[in-house]
């Protein structure tokens, strides 16, 4: 963990300077409290980019906020949430932190970990932030969060390789499978994932099932409340098998990590990438204006397009909520360009809504290539989903990752995976899980 306090401003030196200093305290003190005063906020970082970009929005905010002492508290995504729980309620614990939307923030709440907001920052985030930003941080009818970034996840492409090929992004299943054939043809692998996490396999139920039963019965098997054995379930698995029976799945080595196939992506050995808009900021710079981004393919004409778009947000400690120094963050937040600032930086899209607008223009950053396609994707979508891990109950997202990754190899058997799921469900819950990926 990383702690960096940050403290702006020098007062005068010498003799002068005490006796000044000493009259300035008195004048304090009989007027009342003073006005300076002290945030710590914990924030999980899992790359140089994030702490670079969220170092920043510090900085920037300690400028114009001098009287406040900033302690910044960085930890990484490994053991951020063995400590959150830790923290909370004790005499260490943050006034401000990283958090997932979901079901992290709905437990959070739940075990008073997490504040509401106060009536008027709970006002300010649904005049400023985006409805669908606003509905992530609502718990019950309460605001308890506030939005940070957001990303859609989908297909990479490279614009090279399908002009080459003379192929168009698939929209539908059907375009979908066609595009796969034809990769297959030119000796171009059509997917790959990384063998080591466990997340990355996440995306391809989550999208599945998404576009084949909807949001509201994919919120409702990862709750728990519908088996596994159900026959929609198992239509998602179906067609994941068809991909697979095809040999349209590059096959990783055990320890390769989903950045391990990004030069197969760079060489045009494999033709999309399924992964979230995170990924954007890792690309090569000299293939980022090649690199397209679509949403995944509709499977179901007619069917509304739900996504799955995590929601990173910031909580507030129930003892530091009416503070005025939290206050007056998420106003920083909220009523300037930082936020987009951040998000450019970063290739997410930010959640404030309509744009900088009265906010004035945030300069484009290192991940500006990503967000327009990010936005549309955004935009169209019916609904958000949070992401498997993140909706998903604790048993079932531990359980998960092992049995996708089973399923990936052959004979990918659908009855065993579907037991296994189901198995992970009716699990007794165990330890609360805080956070996802």
């Amino acid at each position: 963990m990383v702690a960096v306090t940050r403290r702006k401003g020098r007062g005068p030196g010498g003799v002068a300077g005490l006796l000044l200093c000493l009259v300035l305290v008195l004048l304090l003190c009989l007027a009342g409290p003073a006005r300076a005063g002290h945030l710590t906020i914990d924030m999980m970082v899992g790359s140089r980019d994030k702490h670079t970009a969220w170092a920043a929005l510090l900085d920037r905010f300690a400028a114009a906020n001098p009287d406040i002492q900033i302690t910044h508290r960085e930890v990484p995504m490994d053991l951020y949430w063995q400590r959150a729980g830790a923290k909370a309620g004790g005499p260490d614990a943050p006034d401000v932190a990283f958090w997932d939307s979901g079901k992290a923030l709905r437990d959070g709440y739940a075990q008073r970990m997490v504040a509401p907001l106060p009536p008027d920052l709970a006002r300010l985030v649904r005049d400023r932030f985006s409805p669908p930003a606003v509905d992530a941080v609502t718990v019950g009818a309460k605001v308890a969060a506030v939005p940070l970034s957001t990303y859609p996840w989908g297909f990479f492409y490279r614009k090279s390789l399908f002009q080459r090929l003379n192929l168009a992004p698939p929209r539908t299943w059907e375009e979908l499978l066609a595009v796969a054939a034809r990769l297959k043809a030119a000796e171009v692998t059509p997917f790959a994932f990384g063998a080591q996490e466990n997340w990355p396999l996440f995306a391809w139920f989550d999208c599945l099932d998404l576009r084949l039963n909807g949001l509201d019965f994919h919120r409702r098997l990862l709750a728990g409340h519908i088996p596994f054995t159900d026959p929609a379930a198992r239509a998602v698995m179906a067609r994941w098998k068809l991909l697979l029976d095809r040999g349209y799945f590059h096959a990783p080595q055990p320890g390769d990590s989903w950045r391990d196939t990004l030069p197969y992506f760079y060489h045009q050995q494999v033709g999309m990438l399924l992964l979230g808009g995170f990924a954007a900021m890792h690309f090569s710079p000299l293939v980022r204006d090649d690199v397209g981004f679509i949403p995944f393919p509709t499977l179901i004409p007619g069917m509304p397009r739900y996504e799955d778009a995590p929601q990173d947000v910031l909580v507030v400690a129930p003892r530091a909520a009416a503070r005025p120094e939290v206050q007056r963050f998420v106003r920083f937040l909220a009523e300037t360009a930082e936020l987009d600032r951040f998000n450019s930086d970063l290739a997410m899209v930010s959640p404030l809504r309509d744009g900088p607008g009265d906010r004035g223009p945030a300069p484009a950053g290192a991940g500006t290539f990503f967000q327009d396609a990010g936005r549309r994707v955004l935009e169209d979508a019916a609904g958000f989903a949070a992401y498997f891990d993140r909706d998903a109950t604790t048993p079932l997202a531990e359980a998960a990752g092992g049995t996708f990754r089973r399923f990936m190899a052959a004979p990918h058997d659908i009855d065993a995976a579907l037991a296994e799921l189901d198995r992970a469900r009716t699990a007794a819950p165990g330890v609360v899980q805080l956070g996802g990926h």
